[in-house]
């Protein structure tokens, strides 16, 4: 009888990935998992088998999101779903299309010197206050924060009063359905607010290019909403930023490499994206890397039936010995660097750009600016997250 493992149960330790990923992709890298609420699942931890099922069309999303209660999760309930993680292509293209103009290349390179002045100026009011600073608090919360409300259009007074209504949705893990589902209800209530607001005087955002394609019947206002209530949400840059400069400031001999080549800060970036897990080693419920197959299909020598759910760990794809030499150990000049942090195949982040940039500058202007920077605290009394959607440090008291 195949063994069944215990999958989604456990909180993170910092940002060291679980056991359990290491040993099934070493002897059985497509297993059978029971989680915390739903029904059982396949979890597939290899690299290209991980790529497989998030780009094969016969593995599906939209079916996920109306198996509603059966789908296989870690909390007690189903959040409201990203709109774009609810369907598949071809419907799933269109409203990725509306929305490309503002993700694209060209329109993130525009933004970069908004995103350095932004940035050195919460880093200006850092060094006026003088260390230790919680880097959290007063820039890993705040830039991404202010800039996400730049592009998508909230009036800067309401930037980070918004960010606290999210916070119940962030960890809806320790929050009960009604507290996820009235912060949902504010947070659509707000955006629909601005989305009038919008109709009556379009600016260069985000929203107001929705609204245009309300007008023009492109997109539904309800779709369009979903649109900016998903974006307020995330808070994956934030917790990067703050997992970024722990895994610096813990790693001396890295830290002084890119402080001697800064030219190599996109290089660093992506291996810090790939080294540092974003979610903890849990499905994330509506949200999460999970597909239902809608055809037999065979991974890495298991069938995996029509109707079975599938949960991918992006997380042990990035550490996949088979495709990263030292996988376990950071290296910030690796190239190549095929990791999945932002997804792969047509549900891949449509925002991985803008992020890759806000990440950029992030790095660079905190390492350019502080002549010496260093943990606060013994890195072992550092506070981590606990019960929330994505990895991070609590708090990050740092000198220089």
């Amino acid at each position: 009888m195949r063994k069944v493992y215990r999958y989604g149960f456990d909180t993170p330790d910092r940002l060291e990935p679980i056991a359990l990923l290491a040993t099934l992709r070493a002897e059985q890298p497509v297993a059978r998992i029971t989680l915390p609420y739903g029904e059982d699942a396949w979890l597939v931890t290899r690299h290209e088998s991980v790529k497989t099922v998030l780009g094969d069309p016969r593995f599906s999303r939209a079916t996920v999101v109306a198996a509603g209660d059966r789908t296989p999760r870690a909390g007690p309930f189903n959040p409201t779903p990203n709109p774009f993680s609810v369907t598949d292509p071809p419907h799933h293209a269109r409203l990725r299309k509306l929305v490309a103009g503002v993700f694209g290349r060209l329109a993130v390179e525009l933004r970069r010197p908004r995103a350095e002045q932004v940035a050195g100026e919460l880093i200006d009011d850092m060094i006026a206050v003088g260390p230790p600073v919680d880097l959290i608090q007063a820039f890993a919360i705040q830039f991404p924060t202010l800039m996400i409300g730049e592009v998508l259009g909230v009036p800067q007074p309401d930037r980070l009063q918004v960010r606290d209504w999210t916070l119940p949705v962030l960890s809806y893990w320790s929050r009960t359905k009604h507290e996820v589902d009235r912060a949902h209800r504010r947070m659509r209530e707000y955006v629909s607010s601005l989305v009038a607001r919008k109709r009556e005087h379009p600016e260069a955002d985000l929203l107001s290019t929705l609204v245009s394609h309300i007008d023009r019947q492109e997109i539904a206002e309800a779709e369009a909403i979903a649109v900016g209530v998903s974006m307020l949400l995330n808070d994956s840059t934030a917790n990067q930023i703050g997992s970024f400069l722990y895994v610096l400031l813990t790693h001396p001999d890295q830290l002084a490499w890119l402080r001697a080549n800064p030219s190599r800060v996109p290089d660093a970036v992506e291996e810090l994206l790939r080294f540092a897990p974003l979610t903890p080693d849990k499905p994330g419920g509506g949200q999460g890397n999970v597909r239902m197959a809608l055809a037999d299909v065979e991974l890495d020598g298991v069938c995996i039936r029509a109707g079975d759910f599938v949960v991918t760990s992006i997380t042990s794809a990035n550490r996949d010995e088979r495709i990263f030499v030292d996988s376990h150990e950071i290296d910030l000049g690796r190239t190549p660097n095929p990791h999945m942090a932002f997804g792969h195949g047509p549900h891949h982040c449509p925002g991985d750009k803008l992020a890759r940039m806000w990440l950029q500058v992030a790095v660079s202007c905190l390492l350019t600016r502080f002549s010496n920077p260093q943990l606060a605290v013994p890195a072992d009394e550092v506070p981590w997250k606990v019960g929330t959607v994505n990895r991070g440090p609590a708090a990050l008291q740092v000198t220089w």
